[in-house]
């Protein structure tokens, strides 16, 4: 379906296969009319959405043709360095809270781009209250992490937006699908084509639990970081407040470890994303914000300091590693009062290996095999009496008796 340029930049990107949603998108994008890609963290889909948007540009025809809206200025960012690299003379406006203002609705007034990447907040701004950044015009409209856009509550101030943007071809992108968003897409979608690849175990990543208590967690948390030896290592938190305690714990244990969180301001997030990508650091230590709408690359582990309130959110985390077709490991430090949402983890596709410490290392916990006896041979050998006295050769006597019991049941007494 490419254009000659396009695959060529295809081709510089080092792309020797397509993800499973890169092709279920591919294919899909010429004949439908509205398309939901449902798939985990890490599996390619802003390039599943840029590459069709591109190849279907009329780089002659200057006036807004896509708008891609996404949760954070992170990503906004992310999205905007993707598509320069495969720039083939298209222009772009990354609009963020981290610009002036006024200096962009000036430029926008002046030449509309023709590919937009915004917050749905700046969105609203030029394009509906400022009506500078003219987006009727656009034949895609790219809503990507929408399920995060949900938590945000951004999905009121799109309203306008979507019916600026009505004739649009409408793609939303999301790793999990919360009841909320299913309402959501009913209102605003309605009939769309939907692909759904958001089962986690696409990726490649062990999960493992390691048991802990409460009053012990600190000191099996320093165990865990002295037993992985991490390439890069994101830690999560559940509250913003514990990102201090949790950074400490690591300074103890002499862990060069940097944090990052909502009240970050975003010109010290950027700086610190760059210090990351530098690997100044080994350990990253974040609240839920950082397993969304944060570009960091070459994650190989991820430690859950406890599991989420928000389950979806255990998902987007450990997809911080096993990202790009690579492997990872997320650990998460639990409690036997975690079992309920273990269990709706596990019902979501995710397969746990529990792990315990011997002396400095960390193994796993091997269970012993099933037994292959049926039901009724079990209760054929527990019927079997023991002796009352011990006599020479009653071991062998009593398993010759217990072999009879179920050879009875298996053979018909054979």
């Amino acid at each position: 379906m490419f254009k000659t340029s396009i695959q060529e930049k295809i081709n510089a990107l080092g792309y020797k296969t397509f993800t499973p949603i890169q092709e279920a998108v591919f294919k899909s994008y010429p004949k439908e009319k509205h398309i939901i890609g449902l798939a985990p963290t890490g599996t390619g889909k802003t390039h599943a959405y840029l590459l069709p948007i591109i190849n279907d540009l009329d780089l002659a025809y200057e006036a807004v043709q896509a708008v891609i809206c996404v949760p954070t200025n992170e990503l906004v960012a992310q999205v905007e360095t993707m598509l320069k690299s495969v720039n083939i003379g298209f222009t772009v406006k990354a609009l963020t809270t981290s610009k002036d203002r006024l200096r962009e609705l000036d430029a926008v007034s002046k030449k509309q781009p023709q590919i937009v990447i915004s917050t749905p907040g700046r969105l609203e701004d030029y394009a509906i209250q400022e009506g500078k950044l003219k987006i009727h015009t656009a034949k895609v409209f790219v809503l990507d992490e929408a399920d995060m856009m949900l938590d945000m509550d951004f999905m009121t101030t799109l309203d306008r937006v979507f019916y600026a943007v009505r004739d649009a071809k409408m793609m939303l992108f999301s790793a999990t699908l919360p009841e909320g968003l299913t309402k959501w897409i009913d209102t605003y979608f309605g009939k769309a084509f939907m692909i759904d690849l958001k089962d986690p175990s696409v990726l490649k990543i062990t999960h493992g639990l390691v048991y802990t208590r409460f009053e012990t967690r600190d000191h099996d948390f320093k165990r865990l970081v002295k037993a992985i030896n991490p390439y890069l290592c994101m830690v999560f938190v559940s509250k913003k407040e514990q990102v201090d305690h949790v950074y400490q714990q690591l300074l103890d244990v002499g862990i060069k470890a940097i944090r990052i969180s909502g009240d970050t301001p975003s010109r010290e997030r950027k700086t610190i994303l760059d210090d990351i990508k530098q690997l100044k650091y080994t350990y990253i230590v974040s609240s839920d914000l950082g397993s969304r709408g944060l570009d960091i690359i070459g994650v190989s582990h991820v430690i859950h300091y406890e599991l989420p309130y928000h389950l979806e959110y255990y998902i987007h985390r450990s997809g911080r590693t096993g990202r790009a077709n690579q492997t990872g490991i997320s650990y998460a430090l639990v409690t036997n009062e975690n079992s309920r949402k273990i269990e709706n983890l596990v019902k979501k596709g995710i397969t746990f290996q529990r792990y315990q410490f011997d002396g400095d290392s960390l193994v796993p916990i091997i269970k012993k095999p099933k037994s292959s006896l049926s039901e009724e041979e079990l209760a054929a050998i527990r019927k079997v009496k023991k002796p009352t006295k011990v006599s020479p050769n009653y071991k062998k006597k009593n398993k010759k008796l217990v072999k009879k019991a179920r050879n009875a049941v298996r053979f018909g007494g054979k």
